[in-house]
């Protein structure tokens, strides 16, 4: 069965795309076929994987609902090389994603469009990633409708883990279920390990509200992740012996296990 994940967060600047990015190549090199959908309005996934020139776009599909999505799936580029088992449906830069949002306001079905056309075609992947903003949109309605489970990368500062309390509650709103209904892991990114304070305060945090649901990986702060973000590529295809390409190795792989 397909699994289709949505990256998010409430607050901004906590790694939603360095997490999509990486996560979805480590997934494709356990030998797992994913997709990649890019909701985010920087259209930074779609750059990273070399594709924002490309025809079509995710709003091609989400605005027709005769669209063909699969004209708009493209295998990702990772040093200019097309991934057999990696593929993106690109997003746009800019206004067009914001134009697209508010196109898709007094659309019929408009919360469910992704999660249909998804039907058609998730038979084919074993993972579909969906990266997100934080605001509220009906872009984001649509992610979490088609969503089976959630990832939440999160800094260990107060305002990044209220944004993870606010997504929950939102995706609770939305899909008229309570929390433990929900299948999600909240992902420690970007940690200091010298910030002692906020280091404490996170991990008290995550083991007081949810021991369950926090993953086992840290993502830890390493200068390597702004340079791989400098040459869009993931970490480990820009230094695989690189300390931090193991980080989202791990993860990939307890994701994988926690199927």
């Amino acid at each position: 069965m397909t699994r289709i994940c949505m990256i998010g967060c409430r607050k901004g600047g906590v790694t939603k795309t360095t997490t999509t990015v990486n996560l979805a190549f480590e997934l494709s090199k356990q030998n797992k076929k994913v997709l990649v959908i890019d909701f985010d309005g920087q259209g930074d996934t779609t750059k990273f994987y070399g594709r924002d020139d490309a025809e079509f776009y995710i709003g091609d599909a989400l605005l027709d609902r005769k669209f063909d999505l699969k004209k708009a799936i493209y295998p990702a580029l990772v040093k200019g090389i097309e991934q057999e088992k990696l593929h993106i449906i690109p997003g746009k830069r800019g206004d067009i994603m914001t134009k697209l949002d508010m196109d898709m306001i007094s659309l019929p079905r408009r919360e469910e469009r992704l999660k249909i056309h998804l039907e058609k075609i998730s038979t084919e992947y074993d993972f579909i990633i969906i990266d997100t903003t934080p605001g509220t949109s009906v872009l984001g309605l649509n992610a979490v409708m088609a969503a089976t489970e959630y990832v939440f990368p999160t800094e260990f500062k107060e305002h990044s883990l209220d944004g993870v309390e606010t997504l929950l509650e939102h995706i609770q709103d939305v899909r008229f279920i309570d929390e433990e209904e929900i299948k999600f892991l909240v992902v420690p990114s970007k940690i200091s390990r010298t910030a002692r304070r906020a280091l404490s305060y996170g991990k008290e945090y995550l083991a007081g509200r949810w021991p369950d649901n926090t993953s086992k990986t840290v993502i830890w702060e390493r200068s390597l992740f702004t340079e791989a973000e400098f040459e869009h590529e993931p970490v480990s295809a820009l230094k695989a012996g690189h300390v931090a390409s193991s980080y989202y190795k791990d993860l990939a792989k307890e994701l994988i296990n926690n199927g």
